[in-house]
C-alpha cells in the first residue's frame, strides 16, 4: 500500500512537472513572438522622450494599443494615467 501510494505521489509530480515544462514553452514563445514588438515601443519612447506627468505620446500609444487589444481603456487619470 505506502509503494502504491508513493508511486502515486511520484507520476503526479512528474505529470505536474511536464505541465510546467509546457506552460514554460508556451509562454516563452508567446515572449519570443512579442519581443521585437516590445523593443521596437521601448527604442521609439526613448527617442521621443517625455516629461513626467506630461507623457501625452507615450500614454496614447499605450491606449490605442489596448484598444486594438479589446480591452477597455480610461485614460486621463492623474493627467496622463491609462487604466
Amino acid at each position: 500500500m505506502k509503494s502504491l501510494f508513493l508511486s502515486s505521489l511520484l507520476i503526479i509530480s512528474l505529470a505536474g512537472f511536464a505541465q510546467n515544462d509546457a506552460l514554460k514553452t508556451k509562454v516563452d514563445q508567446a515572449a519570443d513572438k512579442i519581443e521585437p514588438k516590445v523593443i521596437a515601443w521601448r527604442k521609439d519612447f526613448h527617442e521621443h522622450p517625455e516629461l513626467g506627468n506630461r507623457e501625452i505620446r507615450t500614454s496614447g500609444i499605450i491606449a490605442k494599443h489596448l484598444q486594438a487589444l479589446g480591452i477597455e481603456v480610461k485614460t486621463g487619470v492623474a493627467k496622463t494615467g491609462v487604466v
